[in-house]
């Protein structure tokens, strides 16, 4: 299993006119830990797509347990639990500061190739970059 962790400061424009972050935000977050999570291994989404990749979401489920608010910062762990073969799930929790649950739920991504837009199974750079995480279970 492959997990990484940041922080994130809830901003003004993100919470709606009873001061709590908007349903529609917490997606962007689940984006945000991926983006923090794919740089941490030296892959950011840029050099994906340099390599004719691209990742396209196939499904988002987001699960809401408590508000966060303006000025919470917020411990976003996006963990990525199985090797991906043609699909990554990428699962995220977020937690507030007094590491309450505010949300958890997945981000389903797919890979196609940037210059016909068809599909295909995981790219070797990709399974090889997450080998490490999941080839000591046998």
């Amino acid at each position: 299993m492959y997990t990484s962790e940041t922080i994130l400061e809830v901003r003004y424009y993100e919470t709606d006119l009873m001061g709590i972050v908007h349903h529609s935000n917490y997606i962007r977050y689940f984006e945000w830990g991926r983006h923090v999570a794919l740089v941490e291994l030296g892959l950011p989404t840029q050099e994906i797509e340099k390599r004719g990749i691209m990742m396209p979401v196939i499904r988002t489920e987001c699960n809401y347990k408590k508000p966060a608010k303006q000025g919470d910062k917020l411990r976003i762990v996006t963990s990525v639990k199985e090797m991906p073969k043609v699909k990554l799930v990428i699962d995220t929790s977020i937690y507030n500061e007094e590491d309450d649950l505010v949300c958890n739920g997945s981000v389903t991504l797919g890979f196609i190739h940037s210059s016909s837009r068809k599909p295909t199974r995981t790219p070797d750079f990709i399974t090889s970059l997450f080998n490490q995480f999941f080839t000591n279970n046998i």
